[in-house]
């Protein structure tokens, strides 16, 4: 059976958004493409930024996600006075409420019509993946504020019933195993590396992660994306979402635009301070 097929006949179909910061904004592309070809999701997953875009979708305010993020790039990201707020110049735990309030609300995920939304995040204290879901919690703009949770972008840990929890991307930035788990026949993992660079990052540790079960679908680019981590002009990532929307229709129809061949020049630094440790590691024991 064909991707589109796969998924347009799936009983219930899990969609799992990776992080990625700014990058995320490549979902978007990917959410309107599945749309129009008739895909609909039963439950969201989301991981880092990409829960802001996985909260969207399990609200079913996917119209407006153009909006969400136009609003949030339009907001000044550093003032000195939140120096006496939260420790930090960077506004970003305060844009982040300001959008969900006005775009999602916290009561959303509790009304009949909005799907499951799970949320990965990393605990403190061992490590370890936790994914919650958010009807579980009494706050569910401090669970996603958890999972973007990085220094110094944030100063303040993010606690879940008085447990302090960080970054999802670190423990598990593309669980879509949750997915299958919770009774779906399909899912669709987007995620933000290119395939040139080999398989996808799973979590620290697991950087060339291979997709094996069949009834996952990887939606990502061709190559890296020259665009950067905290990109923050919407008329630079408005490409990026044109890329998404293309890369997606691709992946499920075929198709092949000239656009998605776009390449990011030289090594990713991740991928280059790995290599090194690597070469000097063993030379060392």
């Amino acid at each position: 059976m064909d991707r589109l097929a796969l998924l347009r006949n799936a009983g219930k179909v899990g969609y799992v958004f990776s992080g990625g910061s700014s990058r995320c904004a490549f979902q978007i592309g990917a959410i309107e493409a599945l749309a129009e070809l008739g895909v609909k999701p039963s439950l969201a997953i989301g991981v880092s930024a990409g829960a802001w875009n996985a909260a969207i979708v399990a609200a079913r305010s996917e119209s407006r996600i153009r909006y969400y993020w136009r609003s949030f790039m339009r907001m000044p990201h550093i003032d000195l006075r939140n120096l006496l707020v939260d420790h930090s110049p960077w506004r970003f735990r305060h844009m982040h409420k300001r959008n969900f309030d006005r775009f999602i609300g916290s009561d959303r995920f509790r009304q009949p019509d909005a799907l499951p939304l799970f949320v990965s995040v990393t605990r403190f204290r061992d490590g370890a993946n936790v994914i919650f879901n958010v009807r579980d919690v009494d706050d569910p703009l401090q669970l996603l504020l958890a999972t973007n949770y990085l220094p110094p972008f944030y100063t303040h840990r993010p606690l879940i019933d008085g447990v302090a929890y960080g970054d999802g991307g670190i423990s598990d930035n593309a669980p879509y195993e949750k997915a299958l788990a919770e009774g779906c026949d399909a899912v669709v993992v987007v995620t933000q590396k290119g395939e040139s660079e080999g398989g996808i990052f799973k979590k620290k540790g697991d950087y060339e992660h291979v997709v094996t079960d069949p009834r996952v679908v990887v939606i990502r680019p061709r190559h890296r994306l020259p665009f950067g981590f905290t990109e923050r002009r919407w008329e630079v990532l408005d490409a990026l979402t044109r890329i998404g929307y293309l890369r997606t229709r691709e992946v499920l129809l075929g198709e092949d635009h000239a656009e998605t061949y776009v390449r990011a020049k030289g090594e990713a630094p991740s991928a280059r301070a790995r290599r090194i440790l690597r070469a000097i590691i063993p030379k060392s024991l």
